[in-house]
């Protein structure tokens, strides 16, 4: 199958058909309960299936072959626990686990755009019924009756959580910021798929319950002494003091209100999470964990001041809502870090990369960002539409940026030119137009 290509000024012509050279390397047969071909995370990690790996590296293998992510998802219904859990991975009975966990769902937003630019109104429905039963295990086995915050265990927010004793911990004791965000992204991706699917009472119940912890969030979560969001310990009743780079995903889905996102934006270009070397530091360069990283991947202090694409990917998606030239000059400055570095995580002050060299989630989430964000293309497969919006900084404004052979869902393709900030679309197929 064809590769798409892109031309973007400062990006190595060959890196975007690099990235999906990543994806190849990291395939793996049916395995673990999974049905289909899947993507491993790569390197050591071995050919195991991730709940977050390797539902990320379908969000970027998309735009090459959309029956494969269709399929990368099919897996995971397949997989889902009778309560709705998605396991961390395929080795879900590891002794190690005190009890029952998940990882930090990504898995909610892959599945939407997925179903959402399908054209199996069955698949759609099955994608809907795997987020609503995903929502409702973490509406049932995660959230605190006081607060109505989220909690997580280890891998179900980054920095992983870990018990005081050096396990795992336990849920009902650490309420992330991350963790709390991506769940409400999936409740509006569940209301969305409801509205789509005519099912106009979950789509109520969704969006009432994405309000609740919406204000759960900005009741427990914000520090207005410090300017920022902090996670929360629940049995101690107290905020914890450690200032992640996870502190600006509450600017997702507008949960933060606009006089906080401001102070959240100047924090944001502060030295303390790197603006003017590598952005974003994945902890504030003053706190007392902050940590620089260098070889393989080391847990919490790899999170805990490297530079993450997944973390950079997140703070563009929120700052779209509040600053939209700070979002293309992130998103930009980000594809340009990693561009042809596709490295698990960065070294905070040189940029070189460290941990696994060749990691999926990084390469699919250097197309998605391409893709997506600076040419901006959203498909509607209901409404058969193409939109192209895209996001440029002041460094794309002028010049030649096009992206070719974009695959559509009905099997044409799609082609993008923008000349000195003027955008020309182009389709191959009889179904879809561009709006």
């Amino acid at each position: 199958m064809d590769i798409p290509k892109i031309r973007l000024k400062g990006i190595k012509d060959t890196s975007f058909s690099e990235a999906f050279g990543v994806l190849e390397e990291c395939k793996a047969e049916p395995a673990k309960g999974f049905l289909y071909p899947f993507f491993a995370p790569g390197g050591a990690y071995g050919a195991n299936w991730w709940n977050i790996d390797s539902s990320l590296a379908l969000a970027g293998y998309r735009w090459k072959n959309r029956l494969f992510a269709e399929n990368g998802i099919r897996n995971f219904i397949a997989i889902q626990k009778a309560d709705g859990r998605i396991p961390l991975y395929g080795d879900d009975a590891d002794s190690r686990y005190a009890e029952e966990i998940s990882s930090l769902p990504k898995l909610f937003g892959v599945a939407f755009r997925i179903a959402s630019e399908s054209e199996d109104r069955s698949f759609t429905e099955a994608c809907y019924h795997l987020i609503a039963r995903y929502l409702e295990w973490w509406i049932t086995h995660r959230r605190d009756r006081e607060t109505g915050l989220l909690s997580a265990v280890f891998e179900e927010t980054f920095v992983p959580y870990l018990g005081k004793t050096g396990d795992f911990g336990r849920s009902g004791e650490y309420a992330p910021v991350d963790t709390n965000i991506e769940v409400i992204a999936g409740l509006s991706n569940a209301a969305g798929l409801a509205d789509r699917l005519g099912k106009s009472a979950d789509k109520k119940r969704f969006l009432r319950l994405r309000g609740e912890l919406i204000r759960a969030v900005n009741r427990w979560l914000w520090n207005e002494e410090k300017g920022a969001y902090y996670p929360y310990l629940l049995k101690e009743k107290r905020q914890e003091d450690f200032l992640m780079a996870s502190t600006f995903m509450p600017l997702r889905e507008k949960v933060a209100p606009k006089e906080r996102a401001d102070r959240l934006i100047g924090l944001l270009q502060s030295e303390e999470f790197g603006w003017n070397t590598f952005p974003v530091f994945s902890a504030a360069k003053s706190d007392k964990r902050f940590t620089v990283t260098e070889g393989a991947y080391q847990y919490n202090a790899s999170w805990s001041g490297s530079v993450w694409i997944l973390l950079n990917e997140g703070i563009v998606q929120g700052l779209k809502y509040y600053d939209s030239r700070l979002a293309a000059e992130l998103a930009y400055r980000t594809v340009r870090e990693f561009d042809g570095n596709f490295a698990e995580f960065l070294q905070p002050f040189d940029g070189s990369g460290q941990g696994v060299k060749r990691y999926a989630w990084t390469a699919a989430l250097y197309i998605t960002l391409i893709a997506e964000t600076i040419f901006g293309i959203t498909i509607d497969a209901a409404r058969r539409v193409v939109r192209v919006r895209p996001l440029l900084c002041e460094a794309l404004k002028q010049g030649l940026l096009s992206a070719e052979n974009i695959a559509l869902p009905d099997g044409g393709r799609l082609c993008v030119e923008i000349v000195n900030g003027k955008t020309k679309v182009e389709i191959t197929s009889s179904a879809y137009v561009a709006e």
